[in-house]
């Protein structure tokens, strides 16, 4: 293969049916990879291990009180809303959109 630009020297070609190729598809999107990824994980592991999932990584939004206060002051902004009844408000629906559901 001198004018192949692939980084790996040799191709395997696998023939699967339709319903085979979408569920190859749905299993690697549900491990965040491209099916490629996903079959040579699979060629290249042990016998009846799965393909490797890759490590979550944790999405901060806020260090300490900031989306807090920045919230409380865009709804100041637009609405007169006392501060005092603002602050719970802001704080249920920001917990709510963190929270795992």
């Amino acid at each position: 293969m001198p004018d192949c630009n692939r980084t790996y020297p040799c191709r395997i070609d696998v023939r699967l049916t339709e319903a085979e190729r979408e569920a190859l598809n749905e299993q690697a999107l549900k491990r965040g990879i491209s099916r490629q990824e996903l079959l040579r994980a699979r060629v290249l592991s042990e016998a009846n291990q799965p393909a490797p999932i890759p490590e979550i990584k944790p999405v901060h939004y806020s260090k300490g009180r900031d989306s807090i206060d920045r919230a409380i002051a865009a709804v100041n902004r637009r609405y007169d809303v006392p501060h005092a009844q603002l602050e719970p408000l802001i704080c249920t629906v920001i917990c709510a959109l963190n929270a795992k559901g």
